[in-house]
């Protein structure tokens, strides 16, 4: 019971200071539009059938499993970060494969990243507060490979 009342303060904390930050905009932009973070705190304004609209609306509609995510789309690569729903919390790789497996049939993007781990949710957060460029982006990018590749 403990464990539980320190769990949920945590989590307020969390929610508390991702609403602190609602007045970022949703696109982190150096000098190129090809990057697009995406949050569960943002409106979907992307276009119609764009694959981060597409990404957004399915992440979105998972209210069930998923309490909030971090998402960010460069090029042929979507990274997605969660954090599950207190209920589904047990089950978080399951939700990971099924997300995985549903994003790559609807977005046809073959090199997509879903992770529940809190790290990769505040480094993602890190990088949708800062402007970047490119060539910054990528090189983000590929430190978070690598965080993903890490076993704890």
């Amino acid at each position: 019971m403990k464990v539980l009342h320190i769990f949920t303060t945590i989590m307020c904390i969390l929610i508390l200071a991702a609403c602190n930050n609602q007045d970022n905009s949703s696109t982190a932009q150096g000098d190129s539009s090809d990057i697009v973070m995406l949050s569960s705190e943002t409106s979907n304004a992307h276009e119609e059938q764009s694959i981060p609209s597409i990404a957004q609306t399915y992440l979105d509609d998972q209210t069930n499993d998923i309490a909030s995510y971090k998402a960010i789309h460069m090029e042929d690569q979507l990274f997605v970060a969660f954090n599950a729903t207190p209920l589904k919390q047990a089950v978080e790789q399951k939700i990971e494969k099924r997300v995985k497996k549903d994003l790559e049939t609807l977005t046809n993007i073959k090199e997509i990243q879903v992770t529940s781990d809190q790290k990769f949710f505040m480094e993602l957060t890190k990088l949708e507060n800062q402007s970047l460029s490119k060539e910054e982006a990528q090189k983000k990018l590929k430190k978070l490979k690598k965080l993903l590749k890490e076993k704890t």
